[in-house]
């Protein structure tokens, strides 16, 4: 099976890391960043990933790049970001498929961030990671927990050092929770190869204790996008490090695991993600990465290898 594009161009507009999800049989794009200096703060849905409708674009929490958006209960749920130099840690929620929002949270007692993931497993939001500013970035290795839907938050735990990080994933499949990939860049404009990981943690207690498992075959990144589909672990795309000091590489490979094996034994499905042939090729980072109806799809996506490279707003699918 090979990937095929769905649609060139979406009414939504070029832009890096969409967030949003799949809900109720629709896709979600939240949010967004287009060049340096455009920032989203819309909301669009789509039965199909090809006819698009505006739901909002007065949403209440302005516009900002990087928050997370989880699909919970019938509400879209929000939370933190940054803006072109605030960042926040807030919580907003939509009822009503994104037609409008309420500040359900003001201030959550974690502190204002961007780049962290936030995942529903058993009907609680798990908020992992992230830093604060952009220059001088202040990382949070923590485990932050909400169990209504973003109005109040505890802390889970108090992850190893080295876990507090941006960029990273993380999936959850039959109890287990596993965390894999990121960064450490400081300024985030700059790839901090030293600290581009490619280590895979997991925890069998609800995010309260983690064990290094080791290390995937793929090479160490961030930005990527992984998702559990059919009960394996797949992930593609991201940055990682290219020629010369600062030039960073953008992927287009699919890697797929089977928990149950080592955490070295990841098969490459393909290279040609994006129909992307060869490793000269441009791939993406911080797309939008769905497993729909046995299918998976990315939405959007960043192609900036340095400064400027474009941003894109095209859908694509893998599946029969």
């Amino acid at each position: 099976m090979n990937w095929t594009r769905l649609l060139e161009a979406a009414p939504w507009g070029v832009r890096a890391m969409p967030r949003g999800g799949v809900m109720d049989g629709y896709f979600y794009v939240v949010s967004g960043r287009t060049g340096a200096f455009t920032i989203y703060g819309d909301t669009w849905r789509s039965p199909d990933g090809v006819q698009w409708e505006c739901m909002s674009d007065n949403t209440g929490w302005g516009k900002r790049c990087y928050p997370e958006v989880d699909c919970l209960n019938g509400h879209l749920v929000l939370n933190g970001g940054q803006g072109l130099s605030e960042f926040y840690n807030d919580v907003w929620r939509s009822p009503d498929q994104g037609r409008t929002w309420e500040q359900v949270c003001a201030e959550a007692p974690w502190g204002v961030r961007a780049g962290h993931h936030s995942h529903v497993i058993d009907g609680e939001i798990y908020m992992f990671g992230g830093a604060r500013e952009s220059w001088n970035r202040v990382f949070y290795p923590e485990l932050w927990v909400s169990k209504d839907m973003g109005e109040t938050w505890e802390l889970r735990a108090e992850l190893p050092l080295d876990m507090g990080r941006a960029g990273m994933q993380v999936t959850y499949i039959d109890g287990t929770i596993y965390f894999m990939g990121g960064d450490h860049d400081k300024p985030v404009f700059f790839g901090n190869w030293p600290g581009r990981r490619n280590d895979i943690w997991k925890s069998d207690d609800k995010g309260e204790t983690w064990e290094l498992l080791g290390y995937a075959p793929w090479v160490p990144r961030t930005g990527h996008q992984c998702v559990a589909h059919n009960g394996k672990v797949v992930c593609i795309g991201g940055h990682a490090k290219g020629k010369g000091r600062w030039i960073q590489k953008l992927m287009h490979d699919m890697w797929v695991w089977d928990p149950q094996d080592d955490a070295d034994n990841w098969t490459r499905v393909t290279n040609n993600v994006w129909g992307c042939e060869d490793d000269g090729s441009i791939g993406k980072s911080d797309f939008m990465f769905e497993s729909h109806a046995g299918k998976l799809w990315t939405l959007g996506g960043d192609r900036e290898a340095f400064s400027p490279w474009p941003q894109d707003n095209d859908v694509w699918v893998w599946g029969e």
